[in-house]
């Protein structure tokens, strides 16, 4: 099976050790937006590591997953990559079989399918939520309830009724939905990340006290006050969903 993926650097190894997980032989090929300015060292090493979309346009993949980004607080339009985004997800749609969006790939995806803006919130969204499987769904096979880390700033602003064609599939009562899905599957629209390691959440939270930002401890994460013990809740549910979708491409 050839599964295709668009990452950030830093975000592979997870969800390489994700899939590694599920059982399912694939193979990842690792894609970046040529029109990003990179700001760090890393970007000439991922420039000959990674494709961009022209190396690959004439080839087809069962999968995409979009990752998220460090640029939610930030108007979409003033994305440096948003227009080669838009070129992705137009190639997307003839040549690969299924896209997952994650995090601000997830909102940024439902602006560019159906016009639902972002909306900032009060205090950052940060910790693990449970959500409760909405309606029949290949991904959420064997998964009455699934949980995923959060950690952003802002959320989908959803109107009174959802547009034609996108349904929740996994809700929240607290929070806005999980899992949003589009074309009979072929769109996924997942507002966290199922793909985090244990210690992610916690060194984000070291690294947002370190630089004196209102930050409270993530919810729903620690086992003792102390945070010094993670619970590990969304591991399992994680490597579950992944499996449903690689199996899902395989049909």
């Amino acid at each position: 099976m050839k599964t295709f993926f668009v990452f950030k650097e830093e975000s592979s190894w997870q969800f390489l050790q994700r899939l590694h997980e599920t059982g399912i032989d694939c193979t990842v090929t690792f894609l970046y937006p040529a029109t990003h300015h990179f700001r760090h060292a890393g970007g000439e090493r991922i420039k000959q590591h990674y494709v961009c979309l022209e190396q690959i346009r004439q080839r087809c993949f069962d999968g995409l997953i979009i990752t998220g980004a460090p640029v939610e607080c930030l108007p979409f339009e003033a994305v440096d990559y948003r227009d080669e985004f838009k070129q992705i997800v137009e190639w997307a749609h003839d040549h690969v079989k299924s896209i997952i969006y994650e995090c601000w790939a997830a909102q940024v995806g439902l602006w560019n399918d159906f016009g639902l803006p972002k909306q900032k919130m009060s205090h950052k969204l940060f910790g693990v939520y449970q959500g409760t499987a909405s309606c029949d769904s290949a991904l959420l096979k064997d998964l009455n309830t699934i949980k995923i880390p959060q950690s952003r700033y802002t959320k989908v602003e959803l109107p009174k009724q959802l547009p034609a064609g996108l349904k929740i599939l996994a809700a929240n009562q607290t929070i806005d939905p999980l899992i949003y899905q589009a074309d009979e599957g072929h769109s996924i629209y997942i507002t966290g990340h199922p793909e985090y390691s244990a210690d992610t959440l916690d060194n984000e939270y070291q690294r947002d006290q370190q630089k004196g930002l209102a930050i409270q401890p993530p919810k729903n994460y620690y086992i003792d006050q102390n945070h010094l013990d993670i619970d590990y809740s969304w591991r399992q549910p994680g490597i579950q969903l992944y499996r449903n979708w690689l199996n899902s491409l395989a049909g």
